[in-house]
């Protein structure tokens, strides 16, 4: 392997206990392992969620047919859409479908009465994100139209929130809140009673526990990440006790070490120049792995424990660092995120050098890229 992911089932089994431990008892855990669980590999981790999670949730129907694949017996959730021409698949493996959609519902219904079942699905209810969703005005009517379709329930109703992680004000997360029990006061009014009520993804259930409802859904918690340091700030001011530790270390090996004379050119674009003779290692990874284009000249890896710069453009499959007086040899390993020795690149380093958020830096790692369970 020339670059390789290390995953900790320690730390993942100890942020999910921490979540554990932060929401009541009566309360369901759901564990989102969309988007290849967050970059971390879901063969990787599926065995350990699927263990510790009430609930798992998923993007897609791939992915919940990937964690059937590996065995996983809990309960699944499809937070994404299905074509209607791909329903029979979730109703005939029991996966759970959100739904907004009446033709949507109508293909759960055909699908589950073809197979003499019943489709559950969890209605998703827009209160101010303004992406998937039934508009509460649009409700009732809604509502209406599923309960006259044979053969679907609607066992769980939610809602996301919109600005929740990135703010110390919770302002427009009450008014979200709000909103979402009107309507759920308007489906108790249809005679719809939904047995799982959902609101508050990772930074709600560390936030507000008047949000948890009958179950909480936590994604990049799991992994060992705060959603933001707004999300860690708040935390600590409100007493909300937690350690979450990164369960992620992206590690590759030198294959070249070069020397450099002063004034030599690294790289694409003849962006940096060397002042001084240097020594250069080269590393198999680039942005075709995920390693952002951005940390040009700005990012930095571990080598021997000590923190060693990008130099240069990171090109396709390469990427290049000064080594000098460190010792660098020809396969030693390096570490371009998470802890070596004494030292650490946090993923929030990489998302602040490359202008974005630990969400992306952390899905955007190639799925090629081997993970393994260590730990």
């Amino acid at each position: 392997m020339i670059s390789w992911l290390e995953i900790d089932a320690a730390h993942l089994k100890s942020n999910i206990d921490a979540f554990r431990k932060l929401i009541a008892p009566t309360t369901a855990l759901m564990l989102v392992v969309k988007a290849n669980a967050y970059g971390h590999g879901l063969e990787a981790v599926a065995p350990i969620v699927a263990e510790q999670a009430d609930w798992l949730g998923v993007n897609a129907l791939d992915e919940a047919l990937a964690m059937t694949r590996l065995g996983v017996k809990k309960p699944i959730v499809i937070l994404g859409h299905t074509p209607v021409d791909e329903i029979e698949q979730v109703v005939s493996n029991g996966y759970r479908q959100v739904l907004y959609r009446l033709d949507v519902a109508k293909a759960l219904s055909e699908c589950a009465k073809k197979l003499n079942t019943v489709a559950r699905a969890h209605l998703k209810i827009e209160t101010g994100t303004n992406r998937q969703g039934v508009a509460p005005s649009e409700l009732e009517g809604f509502v209406d139209a599923i309960a006259k379709l044979p053969a679907v329930e609607i066992e769980g109703a939610y809602t996301h929130f919109a600005n929740i992680e990135d703010t110390l004000d919770p302002s427009f997360a009450q008014s979200q809140l709000r909103r979402f029990q009107e309507a759920l006061a308007t489906l108790e009014r249809a005679g719809i009673r939904p047995t799982h009520i959902h609101a508050a993804a990772t930074a709600g259930a560390l936030l507000y526990p008047g949000m948890d409802f009958t179950m909480v859904r936590v994604g990049i918690g799991t992994y060992g990440i705060w959603p933001s340091r707004e999300t860690q700030v708040a935390a600590r001011e409100r007493g909300r006790q937690i350690t979450l530790t990164p369960i992620l270390t992206w590690k590759t090996r030198v294959v070249q070490v070069k020397q450099i004379n002063a004034g030599d050119h690294i790289g694409y674009g003849l962006t940096y120049q060397a002042r001084r003779p240097m020594e250069a290692a080269v590393i198999p990874v680039g942005y075709y792995d995920g390693y952002d284009r951005k940390l040009s000249n700005s990012g930095r890896a571990l080598i021997h424990g000590q923190p060693v710069p990008v130099v240069g453009r990171v090109a396709m499959n390469m990427t290049m660092l000064d080594v000098t007086d460190t010792g660098a040899q020809i396969d030693d390993e390096v570490v371009l995120l998470g802890r070596q020795g004494n030292a650490e690149i946090r993923v929030e380093e990489l998302a602040e050098k490359a202008g974005t958020i630990p969400y992306e830096v952390l899905s955007r790692i190639n799925p090629i890229v081997p993970r393994i369970l260590v730990g």
